[in-house]
């Protein structure tokens, strides 16, 4: 496709043609051609995929329309997909982003299944997403562990597990899924083991897994801003060494 149109209509006009019976016919494809950079063409591009859908298409959108990304890695072409996780693509393509880690983040985005282990699966991917992103940047590269353990008593056993472990300067990161929100035992649990691993000298951020997808500039920024601040606290063997805090929500 590479006329403007954007009627539902003259979509699923053009695309039927496609679909009139051969033996040897397996799959349709279409390739539309849009120019995003203009947003009238943009518009009229997302009103095009919906038409597509109608009539039971899989839309993919090709890396190439976003510059810097992965070719190999398709992005979701849902308007709202593009509102809600836009600023992340920006930020990952500004600091460098290869295909291995553009997989991780569209896996962590990508919304849970309703019926399931839905929620731990999409907050296991975002704890991917989020280890391989400080792997790979200058700041953070070598430091983190994921999923540690920590020799910390906690909920009866001998030993804590933290989502992410920076051994010095003792930073853990904490990634939250909705349960942790809905749920008062999940809610006070989370509490105690800040209140342990504080007690034990660590400084702990707490993050949303949402944040993570939606809002990786601010998550990177306060992880960011607090190594530094940390690494000299201990250096100068001042209070704030041992003083820590975690992040509020948003």
């Amino acid at each position: 496709m590479t006329l403007p149109v954007s009627w539902r209509g003259t979509v699923a006009q053009y695309v039927g043609r496609l679909h009139r019976f051969h033996e040897a016919k397996r799959e349709v494809r279409v390739y539309d051609y849009a120019d995003l950079e203009i947003p009238m063409l943009a518009r009229m591009f997302d009103r095009r995929c919906r038409g597509y859908e109608a009539v039971g298409y899989t839309i993919v959108l090709p890396a190439g329309a976003v510059s810097g990304w992965p070719a190999d890695v398709p992005l979701p072409v849902d308007p709202a997909w593009k509102r809600d996780y836009a600023a992340t693509v920006r930020r990952l393509v500004r600091d460098g982003v290869e295909s291995s880690l553009a997989t991780l983040f569209v896996d962590a985005a990508r919304p849970p299944s309703p019926d399931a282990v839905g929620v731990d699966r999409a907050r296991s991917a975002t704890e991917a997403f989020l280890y391989r992103r400080l792997q790979t940047l200058t700041g953070t590269a070598g430091r983190f562990r994921l999923n540690a353990g920590l020799p910390i008593p906690f909920d009866g056993f001998s030993s804590m597990e933290v989502d992410l472990l920076c051994d010095k300067p003792r930073l853990v990161i904490e990634l939250d899924g909705p349960q942790h929100l809905g749920d008062p035992v999940a809610y006070r649990r989370d509490r105690r083991k800040d209140r342990l691993l504080q007690e034990n000298g660590y400084i702990v951020l707490r993050f949303l897994v949402d944040d993570v997808a939606k809002d990786l500039d601010a998550v990177l920024d306060s992880i960011l801003r607090v190594l530094p601040n940390r690494r000299q606290a201990a250096t100068l063997n001042l209070p704030g060494a041992n003083v820590t805090t975690s992040r509020p929500y948003a």
